[in-house]
C-alpha cells in the first residue's frame, strides 16, 4: 500500500509541474522576419574540403511588413561530418544576433543538420528550431524560439516566438 501511495504522490506531483512549466511557456510575441540573400564566408580550417571545425560566417539585411529593420550576424561551426556515403547531413552550431538597430538584439544559438555537399546553406523549406537566449534593448532578457526556413530564391524566412 506504501508504494501505491507513493506512485499517486509522485505521478500528482509530475502532473503539476508540468502544469507549472506549461503555464509559464506561454508565447507573448509572435513575428516574421525577411532575410535577404546573406554573404558567406567559408573558413576551411585543419583538413581540406568538409571537417569538423570549419566555420561559416555570414551576414544579412532583415525586413518586415511592419517595418522593423536590421542585420542578422552569425556564425557556424561543423561539428560532425557524415561518416559514410549514406549519411546526407552534417551537423552544425550556430550562434546569431538579430540586431534591430538602437541596441536592440535578440541573442540565439542552437544545432542543425545541413546538408553535407553543396553551397553550406540549409536546405530549402526545411524548417530549423534555435533558442532564443537573451537579447539587449528592447529583448533584454528575451527567451523563446526562432523558426527559420530557407526559401527557393535563397533567402530566408524567421519566424520569433517570444515568451511572456
Amino acid at each position: 500500500m506504501g508504494l501505491l501511495k507513493s506512485l499517486v504522490t509522485a505521478g500528482t506531483f509530475i502532473l503539476l509541474a508540468s502544469t507549472v512549466i506549461a503555464d509559464n511557456t506561454k508565447i507573448s510575441k509572435t513575428f516574421e522576419i525577411h532575410q535577404a540573400f546573406p554573404n558567406i564566408v567559408h573558413l576551411d580550417i585543419d583538413r581540406e574540403g568538409a571537417s569538423p571545425g570549419d566555420v561559416l560566417a555570414f551576414d544579412a539585411d532583415l525586413t518586415s511588413a511592419t517595418g522593423l529593420s536590421g542585420k542578422l550576424s552569425g556564425i557556424m561551426f561543423t561539428v560532425r561530418i557524415p561518416d559514410n556515403a549514406i549519411e546526407m547531413f552534417e551537423d552544425r552550431i550556430a550562434h546569431l544576433i538579430f540586431d534591430f538597430g538602437d541596441s536592440n538584439t535578440l541573442v540565439v544559438t542552437g544545432s542543425a543538420k545541413y546538408p553535407h555537399k553543396g553551397d553550406g546553406q540549409m536546405s530549402e523549406n526545411q524548417p530549423q528550431l534555435r533558442a532564443i537566449i537573451g537579447g539587449t534593448g528592447l529583448y533584454m532578457g528575451s527567451r523563446g524560439q526562432v523558426q527559420t526556413s530557407r526559401n527557393s530564391d535563397g533567402t530566408y524566412k524567421h519566424l520569433i516566438q517570444l515568451m511572456e
